[in-house]
């Protein structure tokens, strides 16, 4: 049987600069096939890690890095592009009107979707002092290798310590982004109760300013779509649905 799978070329987000040593962006990425579709549906307790695995499979030009190990951003554009490749750009999303309370079914094109790319003053907002303690914190790029370690974390914590009721998410979560404190590189086995005492506010600063810096690279998943009833312009936010692996095919 002759190839038909479907190639299309793409440019990551970052432009190869993010990482330890700077990379050729191009990548080439081909549409998924029956294998993949049973690899994405087969249970897994790394999610994450088996998508990233599906993605590193339709590449057909090779990273010098997992896919697991990409940003976020890179990791969700090449995400989308492995949708828009195996099934096209077309995108079914639910909107609710919220001038006329109209509740309605809108089209967009993946492809048109904003696609945020790597300018070098993100790099400086990565290091910032913490507005209470006065601390200098210098955080990371998370990325899927690092949220399926959160989950498993939370999973081992719970089974150390049954009686724990407390969610640890956020205390991971700080972890996971915190590449140094203090002027010091995160030890694991120290930094949790560091972090444990934190104030509020300094915490609240990490995770604002990551959200903010993750943002500035990838897929920007505001759309905009015209309300049928009103004809009003609703600006509505990119969903996952069962749409996106298996939209309806006419």
């Amino acid at each position: 049987m002759n190839n038909v799978t479907i190639q299309e070329e793409y440019i990551l987000p970052s432009k190869g600069l993010l990482y330890g040593q700077p990379f050729d962006p191009v990548v080439k990425l081909r549409s998924m096939t029956v294998a993949e579709e049973m690899k994405r549906l087969s249970a897994t307790e790394n999610p994450y890690k088996a998508m990233a695995e599906i993605i590193e499979a339709c590449l057909i030009t090779k990273l010098p890095i997992p896919v697991y190990d990409l940003c976020l951003g890179d990791y969700q554009y090449l995400l989308h592009k492995l949708r828009v490749v195996t099934y096209g750009p077309d995108y079914n999303i639910s909107v609710a009107c919220p001038f006329c309370g109209e509740l309605f079914e809108a089209k967009i094109n993946l492809d048109e979707l904003k696609v945020n790319e790597f300018s070098e003053d993100i790099l400086n907002e990565l290091a910032f002092q913490l507005p209470v303690t006065g601390k200098k914190v210098e955080i990371r790029f998370q990325t899927p290798r690092d949220l399926d370690k959160i989950e498993q974390k939370k999973k081992d914590m719970k089974k150390q310590f049954p009686e724990m009721k407390d969610d640890p998410t956020l205390l991971l979560n700080l972890e996971s982004l915190i590449r140094s404190f203090d002027g010091q590189p995160v030890n694991p086995a120290l930094i949790q109760n560091t972090l444990k005492n934190l104030p509020l506010k300094d915490s609240m600063m990490i995770l604002q300013r990551s959200e903010k810096v993750s943002n500035k690279i990838g897929i920007d998943t505001g759309v905009e779509v015209t309300c049928p009833d009103c004809g009003r312009t609703v600006y509505s936010t990119f969903r996952f649905t069962s749409e996106f692996f298996r939209p309806e095919i006419d």
